[in-house]
């Protein structure tokens, strides 16, 4: 078994932690536990034996692979793959399990605001439900994780963490749409974390979401200064 993190630090959220000290006694007892910390992210790695493909590229994850991360999302740069704002007619309610879950469009693709989607009380069972039903994902209004706000709380990126590996196991195609910078390599790096954003976020939890979106291709608009070069040019 594998997981982020050690077992006296399993479920951090001082609400449950308590409940959950007996599995991490029994984890203890029945377990070898051997710390792999070095600087290798292996998810990013190929897989053994296919040392000539570029990394990520192993069987099962083609779909995922089809995905992109767009900032910040003008109609020209999602037009380019299919992709256009839903109307408000295309708005619905869903219930993937017992949580309400408002999205914008749920027809041949789920489009879903990042605050609705793990902002509230959405489960991982809640993720895996709509999984089961929709095989490709547009997630909007994601907020830099390198810039402090209320959208991007502990617990709101520990949720869209769950969303990623869930969508990345299942081999689900996802569009991540926000103004940016959405950079997690830089935003998980304690050198470039500062204020609250050093207490906000576990960089464990930033390095998880690091690696498997490393996996889709980005689509960014020009910075400003090169727009005001080419237009002197």
């Amino acid at each position: 078994m594998t997981s982020n993190y050690a077992p006296d630090k399993l479920l951090p959220n001082p609400l449950w932690h308590d409940h959950f000290i007996p599995t991490i006694g029994v984890i203890k007892e029945m377990m070898d536990i051997m710390e792999i910390d070095g600087d290798t992210d292996f998810r990013r790695s190929p897989v053994p034996g296919s040392a000539a493909e570029p990394p990520g590229t192993s069987p099962g994850q083609e779909a995922f692979r089809m995905g992109k991360i767009i900032t910040p999302g003008t109609p020209a740069q999602l037009g380019a793959f299919g992709l256009f704002r839903p109307a408000k007619s295309q708005n619905r309610i869903l219930t993937p399990t017992t949580q309400p879950l408002a999205v914008e469009a749920a027809d041949d693709m789920l489009w879903v605001d990042f605050a609705e989607l793990c902002g509230g009380l959405m489960s991982t069972a809640d993720y895996l439900a709509l999984a089961a039903d929709y095989g490709t994902w547009v997630i909007d209004g994601v907020p830099s994780p390198s810039i402090g706000s209320a959208a991007g709380s502990a617990s709101a990126w520990q949720r869209f963490s769950h969303v990623v590996d869930i969508l990345h196991d299942q081999d689900i195609t996802l569009f991540l749409v926000g103004h940016g910078p959405l950079n997690w390599d830089v935003a998980g790096d304690p050198a470039h974390r500062t204020g609250s954003q050093q207490t906000s976020v576990q960089p464990v939890d930033l390095a998880r979401i690091a690696s498997r979106l490393a996996l889709l291709g980005r689509v960014e608009a020009p910075e400003p200064f090169e727009e005001v070069e080419a237009a002197g040019s």
